[in-house]
C-alpha cells in the first residue's frame, strides 16, 4: 500500500483511497471502469462495515457529505460512483490537491443553491434509500421463512394422505403395523431383562443350564404359546 505520510494528504481522502484500492472489498466499494472514479456498489454494506472501521460511524450520507466538502461529485445518477480530478488509481501524488472547501457563507449560500449540481443527491433521499434496502433485507428474510413453514404445512397432509391411502389398499396394515411394535417392545424388554442378570446367577432360572449357558428359545423367552404369534 502507498505511503501518505510525506505527502500531506488529509485523512478523508487517505481512508477513502485505501478503502477503494483494497481489492478484498470490491464487492463493496471499488474503482469506476475508467480508474478515475470510484463506485459504492453496495451501500448498506458499506455503511455496516468499511464505515464503522475506518471512519467510526455508519452514517453513509455523512460519508456523502464529506466527499462534497473535498470536491468530489457524483457523474452517474443511477448509481454511487464519485469522482475528483486528483483521485486517480496509482496517482497517489496528486492526492494531496485535494483539500476542504471553505465553507459556504450565508451570503452566498442563495446562489450556491441556484447552482446545484443535477448529480448531487439529496441527504435525506440517501438515508431513505438505504433504510428501504435494510427493510427489504427483513421483509426477504421473514417471506422465506413463511415459504418454508407453508411448504412443511403442505407437506404434512401429502404425508397423511399417502398413508390413508395404503390403509385403504391393506385394512390390516394398521394391526399388523401395531402387533409388530408390541413384539419389538417385548423384545426390548425381555432383553434387557436378561443383561441385568449376572452370569453367575443364572444356574436354575428358566431357559439356562447350570452351566449358566443359555439354551431358552424366543417363544419362551416371551412366554408365548406354540399357537402364538407376535
Amino acid at each position: 500500500m502507498e505511503k501518505f505520510g510525506d505527502l500531506g494528504v488529509a485523512p478523508f481522502v487517505v481512508k477513502t483511497y485505501k478503502m477503494v484500492s483494497d481489492p478484498e472489498t470490491d464487492a463493496i466499494i471499488c474503482w469506476g471502469r475508467e480508474s478515475n472514479s470510484f463506485v459504492v456498489a453496495d451501500p448498506f454494506a458499506f455503511s455496516q462495515s468499511l464505515l464503522p472501521a475506518h471512519f467510526k460511524h455508519s452514517n453513509f450520507s455523512s460519508f456523502v457529505r464529506q466527499l462534497n466538502t473535498y470536491g468530489f461529485r457524483k457523474v452517474d445518477p443511477d448509481k454511487w460512483e464519485f469522482a475528483h480530478a486528483s483521485f486517480l488509481k496509482g496517482q497517489t501524488h496528486l492526492l494531496r490537491h485535494i483539500v476542504r472547501r471553505a465553507p459556504v457563507t450565508s451570503s452566498s449560500s442563495s446562489s450556491s443553491k441556484k447552482a446545484t449540481d443535477p448529480y448531487e443527491i439529496d441527504d435525506g433521499i440517501i438515508l431513505d434509500l438505504l433504510t428501504l434496502k435494510q427493510q427489504q433485507s427483513s421483509i426477504d428474510e421473514k417471506v422465506q421463512k413463511m415459504w418454508s413453514r407453508l411448504q412443511e404445512t403442505e407437506r404434512k397432509p401429502k404425508q397423511m394422505l399417502a398413508f390413508l391411502m395404503k390403509v385403504v389398499r391393506d385394512p390390516t396394515m394398521v394391526e399388523r403395523s401395531t402387533a409388530r411394535k408390541r413384539a419389538r417392545l417385548r423384545l426390548e424388554e425381555a432383553r434387557d431383562d436378561v443383561l441385568a442378570l449376572k452370569v453367575e446367577d443364572l444356574g436354575g432360572v428358566d431357559g439356562f443350564g447350570a452351566d449358566g449357558i443359555f439354551s431358552a428359545t424366543l417363544e419362551e423367552l416371551l412366554g408365548l404359546g406354540d399357537g402364538d404369534e407376535f
